[in-house]
């Protein structure tokens, strides 16, 4: 009887061992799956963060512009104010042109902080984008690293 048995439990082993070997290669084709998944979704956020990152820059560069742009239209605006001062004993001609070009200086410094507050706004949502893409990218790093153990 052992004889017999001998074979039976051979085979039994041998198909066992296989339905194993079966279920640990489709085990590996679907995380290879996953992983070819989430390394497109890495470069597609790896760029969106380039993109994101260009776009800061400009922003900031265009910021950094008005910035200097307002310091010299302030600086004008208080040489004007300084002009009024001197100027003050000239006719009320003189006195009601320069006062208007003060005024004209401050409505242009209050739209440009406008804008300036616009502009930050729309940073502040990129910089929102940009966090949401950066902990998208450390999540799909994170299910990466956990579908290679």
């Amino acid at each position: 009887m052992n004889s017999r048995v001998l074979p039976i439990l051979n085979l039994l082993g041998c198909l066992a061992l296989t339905a194993l070997v079966v279920l640990q290669w489709s085990r590996e084709r679907a995380l290879d799956s996953q992983i070819a998944i989430l390394q497109t979704e890495l470069a597609t956020a790896r760029d969106q963060t380039a993109a994101e990152t260009k776009r800061a820059a400009a922003f900031q560069r265009d910021i950094d512009v008005l910035k200097e742009s307002i310091e010299a239209t302030q600086q004008s605006a208080e040489a004007a104010a300084r002009d009024l001062a001197e100027n003050e004993t000239q006719a009320a001609e003189q006195q009601t042109a320069l006062q208007a070009e003060l005024a004209a200086a401050r409505e242009q410094i209050e739209s440009w902080q406008a804008a300036i507050a616009v502009r930050d706004e729309k940073i502040q949502s990129l910089n929102t984008e940009l966090v949401a893409t950066r902990k998208r990218l450390d999540e799909a790093i994170v299910r990466l690293k956990a579908a290679a153990r």
